[in-house]
Parts: structure tokens; C-alpha cells; sequence
């Protein structure tokens, strides 16, 4: 029976696999560990749950087994789960991280393996959406599907295409929230967080200024000249001008102070 292209690139690494299980899957010791013969069942079981389409479950138990024992042709099944769930970047990164860590542990790949893993790159990698993001303000930051964006090395953001929730602050503007459904087709994003509108409290007029104030100085001033005019009106008549004194003339002084 012919299988279907994204079949067939699911069941590939059954056979790949067969090819590298003694490496992948701990070479060595002729009896396999317990931590082994786990990890092999659950490959097993990612293998059984892809054969349904179940490709979310078998994602997991793929895992697991690679948690395990960290297994080539295990990432590759994961990248080829991630694939068909539409994560085209988790795919390709998943694939990269495997041919990274085989060339530092100098763990050696099937050539074809090698092969299937250079046509599933390919694959995802020419799904992947690039966007150039523009910002206004330039500093503003941005959240992506609720994680800050993330750069790749030419400046651009990778992501599936599909729905997206794109989220930009700055200080002084209104945060902005944008869905956008991208594809490949869309190479440039404008994001833009409008500035804030500033309500300015009203000015308090200064104290002098008020009507309370200068009603108060008013009556201050209107009851100062009351009791002005009461003081000037009830003051006594000037005093007398000194009168000469009376006469010495019968006035006997001491001798002490005669002259």
C-alpha cells in the first residue's frame, strides 16, 4: 500500500532507527540497563501512537524515552511529531540540537539517517514565516504568543505560521495587543503602542487668589476701620498744656537745699 508523503516521513525513522538502536539506545553491555529497555518501550510507544496520528501523545512518550537515554534517532522522531503538529521552529531547532550534540559527544549517524534528517530540516525549515518587526517607539518591548519576542542572527522573527497574539509597551504609551494570522507571503510587521492621553489635573489657584481670601481680608479690614473709628471717637480730649507752677513765695524749703 503507498503511504502518503507526511507518513511516510513519520515511519522513516522506524527503519532509521533499526539501523543505530545499538548507539542510540546504549551500546556496550550485551544485557541493556533498566533505563535501556524503558527507554526503548516508550519508543515503541511513540511509534505505535504515530501509526494512529496521535501525534501530541506520541510527542510526549518520545520524550520521555530521549529524557532516558538521549537517543538521535529518538529527536528525530521527536522533531518529525513536532512537524506534523504544525511547530515548524521546535522541529528544526529539535534537529539542530540532535546534530549538535552528536558531533560533541562524536556519537556517529547513520548516513541514513543522515539523509532523512536533512530532508526533514529542509522541510520544516522552508515553513517557518520570517518577519521583520517594526516598532513605534523603537524601544518598545514586545511579547509574543505571551513570551518576549525573541531575534534571530539576521534580526528578523521566526515563527509558524498560523494565529498570533503580538503585545508592545512603552513607557508613555497605551500598552497595544495585535492578533495577526502570518504566512509565509508576510515579511514585514508594524507594531505600533499609541502614546498615552494625559489627563492634567486642574491648577489650584494660589490662596490669594481665591474669593474666600480676599472676602476675609475685607471683613479683617472693614472691622480694623470700626475699631478705628471707635478708638478715634471715644479718645479723650488732648491733655491740658502744662500750667506754671504756683507761687514759691510762701513755699518754706529746707536749708539743704536752699539758694
Amino acid at each position: 500500500m503507498r503511504r502518503s508523503p507526511l507518513r511516510w516521513l513519520a515511519i522513516a525513522p522506524v527503519v532509521a532507527c533499526l539501523f543505530v538502536t545499538p548507539v542510540a539506545l546504549g551500546a556496550g553491555p550485551a544485557k541493556p540497563t533498566p533505563e535501556q529497555r524503558q527507554a526503548r518501550a516508550l519508543f515503541d510507544q511513540g511509534l505505535a501512537l504515530s501509526d494512529e496520528g496521535k501525534w501530541a501523545e506520541a510527542l510526549e512518550v518520545f520524550r520521555k524515552s530521549d529524557d532516558l537515554v538521549p537517543s538521535i534517532s529518538v529527536r528525530f522522531n521527536i522533531a518529525a511529531s513536532l512537524r506534523a503538529l504544525g511547530r515548524y521552529v521546535e522541529a528544526r531547532d529539535s534537529l539542530d540540537g540532535a546534530i549538535a550534540d552528536a558531533e560533541s559527544n562524536k556519537t556517529p549517524i547513520k548516513p541514513a539517517l543522515k539523509t532523512e534528517i536533512d530532508k526533514l530540516r529542509e522541510d520544516v525549515a522552508a515553513k517557518i514565516v520570517r518577519i521583520e518587526l517594526r516598532k513605534s517607539p523603537a524601544d518598545a518591548d514586545v511579547n509574543l504568543d505571551g513570551s518576549p519576542v525573541k531575534l534571530a542572527g539576521d534580526g528578523r522573527v521566526e515563527l509558524d505560521p498560523g494565529k498570533h497574539v503580538f503585545v508592545i509597551s512603552a513607557k508613555g504609551h497605551d500598552t497595544t495587543t495585535l492578533t495577526k494570522t502570518l504566512s509565509q507571503e508576510d515579511s514585514v510587521l508594524v507594531l505600533t503602542a499609541p502614546r498615552s492621553a494625559v489627563v492634567e489635573a486642574p491648577k489650584e489657584k494660589p490662596f490669594y487668589k481665591r474669593g474666600w481670601f480676599w472676602g476675609t481680608v475685607g471683613a479683617v479690614v472693614a472691622g480694623g476701620v470700626a475699631v478705628t473709628v471707635i478708638v478715634v471717637a471715644t479718645r479723650p480730649d488732648a491733655t491740658p498744656a502744662a500750667a506754671p507752677p504756683t507761687s514759691t513765695v510762701d513755699r518754706v524749703f529746707p536749708a539743704v537745699v536752699r539758694f
